[in-house]
This record gives C-alpha cells, structure tokens and sequence, in this order.
C-alpha cells in the first residue's frame, strides 16, 4: 500500500479515472505542474483516506457485490479474485452488477451466484446491505454505483466531491497509476495481483475463468464441423483484432500475413485459423485476400460476424493462440489455452499466461506503454517484431 503524492483533485483539468492532458502532453504531474486551475464549483476538502481494513472472519454466509462494468476482457480477466474470496469466504454469495455486453462471459461461472445490468431497475440492490461492496474501477459510472451501494466493508473507489476517489490506502496504488502516465509506465505488477491489493487479499496465482457448459461444447462440436477441424492434428488460432481505440495495438498486416504463412507452411497437418471482431472488419479483409493467395488448404477463415458465444467456442478449439492484447487474449487464457500475445502501447507487465504462453513486446523501442491512441513514429513497437522470430513459439502443444 502506497501513500498519494501531492495530487490537486480539485484541478479543472483532474479528471480521477483518467490522466489530464497536461500529464499526457507533457509527462508533468501535480507536484511539478503550472497548469494548475481551481474548480471553483468543489467547496469541500477532499476527506482522508483510511487504511484497508482488514478482512472479518464471522460465521455465516457473507453477501459480496462487485461492480466491473467496462471492456468485456478487462471485465473476464476480473474473474480472476472469485476463487481468492471464495477460499476466504467459503459460504458467500456473489452479486455481480456489469453491463449486457458481458453477460457471455459471466453466465456460466458458477461462483457467481446474481448478475445485474446497469440498464436494470436496481433499487432493491441498493435498498438491501452487503458484507462487502468491491469496486475495482476508476471509471465515472462504476464509482456512482458504489456510492449507492450499502456495505459493512468496501473496497475500491467511489465518488467524492464529484471525482472518483479510493475508499481506502489499499485502492491508492492503481488508482495512481491510472491518472499518471509515468506511474502506470514503471508498474510490474499483474493486473492479477493490482486487483487482490485492492481488495487487500494475498494472491496465490488464480486465474480468470470460463466455464463450458454442454450446450456450449456442442456448438464448439458444430464449428468443429463446419470449418473441417477434424481432419487437423491441431489448431493455431491467429487474432487479428485489437478495436479501434489504439493504432497499434494489434500488429501489422505484413506481420500477421508472415506468421500465418509460416505456420501453415510448417505445420500441413494443423489447421492454422484467422479470426477477428467486427470493428476490424477492413483489416481482416484485407489479410485474408493476402492468405488466400497462397492457396493453402489448411488456413481456415472464420470471419469477423461471429456472436459472443461462437467466439468463446472457436478459441476453446485452438491448441494454441496468437493475440493481440485483447478480448482474446483473456479468453483464451480464461480457457487453459497456451497463448503468445504481442503488446505495444498497453502495458505488458500487466499480462499474465500463467506459465502456458509467452508475452511479447518489441525490445527496439524506448516507448512502450505509452497509452497514446495514435503514433507517428516510423519505428514502432509493432513493427519491429518479426513473425520467423515469434513463428517459433508455436507447435509446442499437441
């Protein structure tokens, strides 16, 4: 637990989930920085912040809510603190309040016991009171929601004074690095172990989680049979998304061309798959034109149209994943999946295979993490990989 710089929450440009544009301009912070503006509409201090209080061990049944309503992959790898509490809280029931894009990935987990939407009538939830309310966002709407949230313990953040703000010491740390560039840059942390200290639990390694149901492994049977799987030793799933919100989050048309050309060269009797969301739709077409001009029998196209579901299912069917830091990548470590994933300008430090995989960033450039949604640079963190170098992590799985 890390006590708070010299932090002006009462700054115009300070927005408490988010870096100001002077930090993200010009790298300076709150005790360095002349851009300083009062917001003259904030007439309170800002209260202290307490230390954590420690976990109780009363008997009984123990109501818990967690509130991670953003990306659906940030909302998966979240998954990963149920086991810790339910270890610690072996009778506890667990309330989940998310947004409907997440329900896919939450429905079938069987530690949770409610799950919510934001677009739900939820004044029965904040009329009733909870053992423990965590919220692990800095975000805006998910510390409104804590705010409404009676608990006999909390942690996370909340709002106060208009501005989302920790509840305790435990939640200083992540939310330091999520309004100072610098910081997060010089974190070595997992997001894992980031979201066990604010909760102030110990982290013994446990991993987000996906459960398949029946129904859910015979639609995996029914692609099996679609895309002709059966007649492969194997599959190597090849993402190419990474969304629109960072240029080079996901890596280069030439890089993806290359390393499927390579695997499926070197490997005739694996199915070597390309797949890809809908906001990668151009992208995707564009590869897949490249591929098709190799005329080989053993790339497999599964498109850019599928549901949430028929996505889980196409990666439950690979061996092996090559991802961009994404809505995949949390999948398919959410499955046991050996998964290589490429990173540039997110933080790598915050990834984790858990030992079945590897994570991958360019060691050519000084400006990793650097969270900049476009970059102008002509050598960059993702062109600087080379698809022979990373062709050689696949084919370990069987």
């Amino acid at each position: 637990m890390i006590e708070l710089p010299v932090i002006h929450f009462d700054c115009l440009h300070f927005y408490g989930d988010r870096p100001c544009k002077p930090n993200k301009e010009h790298g300076v912070f709150c005790g360095n920085c002349s851009y300083y503006e009062r917001d003259q509409s904030i007439t309170e201090p800002y209260p202290s912040i307490p230390a954590a209080e420690p976990h109780t061990h009363s008997e009984g049944e123990k109501r818990i809510i967690i509130v991670k309503l953003d990306a659906v992959g940030d909302v998966l790898r979240t998954t990963s603190i149920l086991p810790s509490l339910k270890e610690k809280y072996t009778e506890s029931n667990i309330t989940w309040i998310t947004k409907e894009r997440s329900y896919e990935v939450l429905k079938d987990n069987d530690m949770i016991d409610e799950i919510y939407f934001t677009s739900d009538d939820l004044g029965h939830v904040y009329g009733d009171t909870f053992d423990i309310a965590l919220n692990l966002d800095s975000g805006a709407d998910s510390c409104e929601i804590m705010n409404l949230i009676n608990a006999k313990q909390r942690y996370g953040y909340y709002i106060a004074n208009k501005k989302p703000y920790p509840v305790n010491t435990a939640a200083n740390e992540w939310y330091l690095m999520g309004v100072n560039d610098v910081v997060k840059k010089q974190n070595k942390k997992t997001y894992h172990q980031i979201i066990h200290e604010i909760c102030n639990l110990s982290y013994e390694n446990s991993e987000p989680y996906i459960f398949l149901p029946p129904e859910k492994r015979k639609r995996s049977a029914e692609l099996k049979e679609k895309y002709g799987l059966s007649g492969y030793n194997s599959v190597i799933l090849v993402n190419l998304g990474g969304g629109n919100r960072w240029q080079y989050k996901k890596w280069t048309r030439e890089g993806y061309t290359a390393l499927v050309d390579i695997l499926s060269e070197k490997y005739p009797d694996t199915a070597v798959g390309i797949i890809a969301g809908e906001e990668d739709i151009d992208f995707y077409n564009d590869i897949a034109l490249d591929l098709k001009k190799l005329e080989r029998s053993n790339v497999v196209f599964f498109g850019t149209e599928n549901t949430m579901e028929d996505f889980i299912c196409i990666v439950s069917l690979a061996q092996e994943v090559f991802t961009s830091d994404s809505l995949c990548f949390h999948i398919a470590t959410a499955l046991g999946k050996y998964t290589v994933v490429i990173v540039g300008p997110t933080s790598y430090t915050e990834l984790d295979v858990f030992g079945n995989g590897k994570v991958i960033y360019s060691g050519k450039v000084d400006c990793l993490c650097c969270y900049l949604n476009k970059c102008d640079k002509n050598v960059t963190c993702m062109n600087t990989l080379n698809a022979r170098e990373i062709s050689e992590l696949f084919g370990v799985v069987n």
